[in-house]
């Protein structure tokens, strides 16, 4: 391959040791991670990403729940459209029944040759002992040094590092200040940005702060491959920073979303009441539970009817322009970083 090059026609940095593993770790040619959204799961999106040299993930409620796929039929697809690799999601909850069906999908995915997962929530620890038995490597999500410094310590593989500029339920603090903050904690572990990259700018200069590459979402709706709305992939492309704005009203945490009048009929923000069943210690746990699930069945709706305009995205909509192909977004990253 043509080594990677800069926007002014310079070859690009070498690639360092940390992008190297995380390209071990996954397979990946580009240093580029499709993020697992709910929509945005769908195997025909998380192919595509893959075989273009970036690393397409699953989201199995997304694929299940609101795409309709069998779990396992569902990665039999994905491996009849392309033979390169790709990765699972696994939220971690404390629910029984959801943990029962987890752990279904775990041996699954063990079954069907799937060698990476990204872990999400709660603690990370059994899954790392299942997956290293098997040989799968394992990611998690973190927002704080605080959350980094306790899942590195559970053996993970690697930290997705999740910031302020994503889409959905996003981070809290900035790329800038988490790369400063993770250097710090010196963890020794692949650490991707989760927020704000949109193209191959944002991808060098996530490279250029520390980080082993990025986890991207919002780019990656704007596709023909990602099964949503064209009114949604319209609405991220003629959106700017401006119009992504956070609520709580959906899942009772904050969500980054386009502002619709939809969104923001009655202000971004719960009620007094709602907002007390969220803090109170005895109410929260399923007041948020009830609160996600019903922005679920919300965000289901908003995948597939025009009429329904709620969309999640991060401000790295800014950069996007035009309704691309996979092949062509992973490859102009690929311009700045490719092994």
């Amino acid at each position: 391959a043509a080594p990677a090059r800069c926007a002014s026609g310079a070859a690009a940095p070498p690639l360092s040791a940390m992008t190297q593993r995380f390209l071990d770790d996954t397979g990946a040619s580009v240093p580029v991670l499709k993020g697992p959204m709910y929509p945005g799961s769908n195997p025909e999106l998380v192919a595509a990403v893959s075989a273009a040299g970036g690393f397409g993930v699953v989201q199995p409620i997304s694929l299940t729940h609101l795409y309709d796929h069998d779990f396992r039929e569902g990665l039999k697809l994905i491996k009849s459209l392309t033979d390169k690799p790709f990765g699972v999601n696994f939220t971690i909850l404390e629910n029984k029944k959801y943990k029962k069906q987890m752990d279904e999908w775990m041996h699954v995915a063990a079954d069907e040759g799937v060698k990476f997962f990204l872990t999400s929530l709660g603690k990370p620890d059994a899954i790392v002992k299942f997956a290293r038995d098997k040989g799968i490597k394992v990611y998690h999500d973190v927002h704080t040094p605080k959350v980094a410094q306790k899942v590195a310590a559970s053996g993970v593989d690697g930290l997705i590092c999740l910031n302020d500029a994503m889409g959905g339920q996003t981070g809290n603090r900035s790329a800038a200040t988490f790369a400063e903050e993770l250097q710090a904690l010196d963890l020794g572990l692949p650490c991707l940005q989760a927020g704000g990259v949109a193209d191959a700018d944002d991808l060098r200069a996530a490279l250029d702060a520390g980080y082993a590459g990025a986890s991207v979402g919002t780019r990656f709706l704007a596709t023909p491959e990602a099964r949503v709305t064209d009114s949604y992939k319209n609405a991220i492309v003629g959106a700017t920073p401006d119009d992504i704005v956070w609520t709580n009203k959906l899942a009772g945490t904050n969500s980054s979303v386009i502002r619709t009048d939809s969104v923001a009929a009655g202000g971004l923000r719960v009620n007094a009441v709602m907002a007390w069943l969220l803090q109170n210690r005895f109410t929260k746990l399923v007041t948020r539970t009830l609160m996600l699930k019903n922005a679920m069945d919300t965000y289901k709706k908003a995948a597939f009817d025009e009429s329904i305009q709620i969309w999640q995205a991060g401000k790295g909509v800014g950069k996007i322009h035009a309704i691309e192909s996979c092949a062509d977004v992973v490859a102009r990253f690929g311009e700045v970083a490719r092994r």
